[in-house]
């Protein structure tokens, strides 16, 4: 097992190791030279207060790379909604899946899936030709943490095929409502409750 997950917690422990050496000790060597007791308070404060500017930095650094690892974590989310087999990598395998009306609750997200692909097989079967994919809007993120939340209207579209038409397909959008729970899992960020309603 890595020590580290990835570049960003390498440049981190610099960037500590940095301010430590910066803030702590030149301070210090400075001090043991001052015999006047107001400087040496002065050069404390100051001390004191660059660490807390450098830690508040630091925790919105950090809050705006969780921040990111979302955001490309939503986008998948999105782009593999035709892939379905891909959007499971996306998830924990105890992801809590609800959807429909009257809602349906799934908790092993391995059958959820494997039930969401047989369908999708399915429609890929009728229409070979035809172009399925989604978009979303009104997107609301939230990050607590190792935890997010995400609130967004998801519009799920079909386009049939000439050959399709010809079979009696149409364009069809499905407008939904979805509620996506995220947490970090072993350093990466994984879908592990998703709730879906009609809009």
């Amino acid at each position: 097992m890595l020590l580290f997950q990835n570049y960003k917690d390498i440049l981190k422990i610099i960037m500590i190791i940095v301010i430590i050496k910066t803030i702590l000790f030149k301070p210090c060597e400075k001090i043991i030279r001052i015999k006047n007791k107001e400087l040496m308070m002065k050069f404390i404060k100051k001390g004191i207060y660059n660490l807390v500017i450098i830690a508040l930095l630091f925790s919105f650094s950090v809050k705006a790379d969780d921040m990111d690892d979302v955001q490309a974590l939503l986008d998948a989310y999105i782009e593999t909604e035709a892939d379905l087999m891909a959007q499971t990598e996306l998830m924990s395998e105890d992801r809590i899946f609800i959807i429909g009306t009257p809602a349906m609750r799934m908790t092993d997200n391995q059958a959820n899936m494997k039930g969401q692909i047989h369908v999708d097989s399915r429609r890929q079967q009728m229409d070979p030709g035809a172009i399925y994919y989604a978009t979303r809007e009104d997107q609301i993120v939230r990050v607590y943490g190792d935890a997010a939340v995400a609130s967004f209207r998801r519009n799920l579209n079909f386009r049939p095929s000439a050959e399709g038409m010809k079979n009696g397909m149409s364009n069809n959008t499905s407008r939904q409502l979805v509620t996506v729970v995220m947490a970090k899992v072993n350093g990466d960020w994984k879908i592990v409750h998703t709730h879906i309603s009609s809009a």
